[in-house]
C-alpha cells in the first residue's frame, strides 16, 4: 500500500514538473471555485477609455499612455456568491494572467480608505474581492469585508474604485503612479479590448 501511494505521488511530481511555466501559472492559480467570466484590458471609467498598467513593482498603476495594458480576467468565485447576493451581481476577483497573480490590496486591514493595489497570490482572501455589476455596463468595484446585508462596509462604503477626476481620470497620489481604491471621487473599472 505504502509503495503504491509512493508510486502515485512520484508520477504526479514528475507530471507537474514537466508541465510548460505557463501551464504551471495556470495551475497554481485556477481552482474549481473560480471561472473566467470576462476577460478584457483593464480600464479607466472615462469618456475615452485609457489603460492601467503595472509598475515596475508588480502594482497597478495608470501612465496615461496606453503602453503595456494590464489584461485581465473578471473570475466569478462560488465561495463569494452570498445567499443575499446584490442582484445583478457577480463577486470575484481580477486574475493577470501574464503574472499568475491576481489584484488585491496590501492594507486591507485598515477601516479606511485609500487601500493599494498590488499583484497578490490568487484566493478568495478579502483583498481580492471584485464585484462585477452587470446593471451598469460591467463596472467592477472593490468590495473587500463588506458584507451584502449592509452589517459592513469596507472603508465606509463597501463600493470602492479608484480615485478619479469627475470625468473618470485617475487621481494619482502615490510613487511609481500606483492607483490607489477609494470610496469618494471614485470611479468604476471597465474591461475594453483597445489599449489607450
Amino acid at each position: 500500500m505504502f509503495a503504491s501511494l509512493l508510486t502515485i505521488a512520484f508520477a504526479v511530481s514528475t507530471a507537474v514538473a514537466a508541465g510548460t511555466p505557463t501551464e504551471l501559472a495556470a495551475r497554481a492559480t485556477t481552482t474549481v471555485d473560480c471561472t473566467t467570466k470576462f476577460a478584457g484590458i483593464l480600464s479607466t471609467n472615462a469618456t475615452t477609455a485609457k489603460s492601467f498598467t503595472l509598475n515596475s513593482a508588480g502594482q497597478v498603476a495608470y501612465l496615461g499612455t496606453g503602453t503595456s495594458p494590464l489584461v485581465v480576467q473578471f473570475q466569478q468565485c462560488t465561495s463569494l456568491q452570498k445567499t443575499n447576493q446584490i442582484p445583478n451581481t457577480l463577486n470575484g476577483r481580477l486574475f493577470v494572467p501574464s503574472q499568475g497573480k491576481c489584484i488585491g490590496t496590501t492594507n486591507n486591514a485598515n477601516s479606511a480608505a485609500p487601500y493599494y493595489t498590488t499583484l497578490v497570490k490568487c484566493g478568495n482572501g478579502v483583498s481580492q474581492r471584485f464585484r462585477l455589476y452587470k446593471n451598469q455596463n460591467n463596472a467592477i468595484s472593490w468590495y473587500g469585508r463588506s458584507t451584502d446585508d449592509g452589517t459592513f462596509f469596507q472603508g465606509g462604503c463597501g463600493q470602492l474604485g479608484y480615485k478619479s477626476n469627475t470625468d473618470g481620470s485617475p487621481i494619482i497620489t502615490h510613487t511609481g503612479q500606483q492607483i490607489t481604491l477609494e470610496c469618494n471621487n471614485k470611479s468604476s473599472f471597465r474591461l475594453t479590448n483597445k489599449a489607450a
